[in-house]
């Protein structure tokens, strides 16, 4: 009875082992299989950027936040896919604004593709255009436009945690 009790605890614990390695191992499977890059940028509007992004992975890319910043820093924006309040969906934040202040809006007028995690990418190439959100109080980055020769980078964050850093002067 006692070999039986042993035997049941042991094999639980093998079966609660496995089941961690095999969700660990997916997650360490698809971080490896997410490849993409910034390829390219661009300066539409006053207000506005366009980026490519190309997939090189063996799964479907799918961004879930970019930051925007500039070198005389004037500009530090972050586009995020969240369902945290004050948002339902994306929004952007400007990471210049205090802690008490912490602005931040819905980002559905100024994204383009959305970044929420229900949108699939499923082709190689995607373009996505951010605006920068007009002038709001005490949100400094809010309203700011593209300065020639000012050196813009942004960070896109993929699904599974891959980072990539991309700069282009105007």
């Amino acid at each position: 009875m006692a070999g039986a009790a042993a035997w049941g605890f042991v094999r639980a614990e093998a079966v609660a082992s496995e089941d961690s390695i095999q969700s660990g191992a997916v997650g360490t499977n698809d971080y490896l299989a997410e490849h993409f890059s910034v390829v390219d940028m661009y300066f539409p509007t006053t207000t506005s950027v366009t980026f490519w992004t190309y997939n090189t992975g063996t799964i479907t890319d799918q961004l879930v936040s970019v930051r925007l910043y500039d070198s005389a820093g004037l500009i530090n924006v972050y586009y995020n896919s969240t369902t945290h309040s004050p948002c339902s969906g994306d929004c952007v934040s400007d990471l210049r604004s205090t802690l008490t202040t912490k602005c931040k809006t819905a980002a559905s007028s100024y994204e383009s593709i959305s970044l929420t995690t229900t949108t699939v990418k499923s082709s190689n190439t995607e373009l996505y255009t951010l605006t920068i959100p007009p002038t709001a109080t005490n949100c400094p980055s809010f309203g700011q436009s593209w300065v020639s020769g000012t050196t813009y980078t942004i960070v896109a964050t993929g699904v599974y945690g891959n980072s990539v850093t991309y700069s282009q002067t105007r």
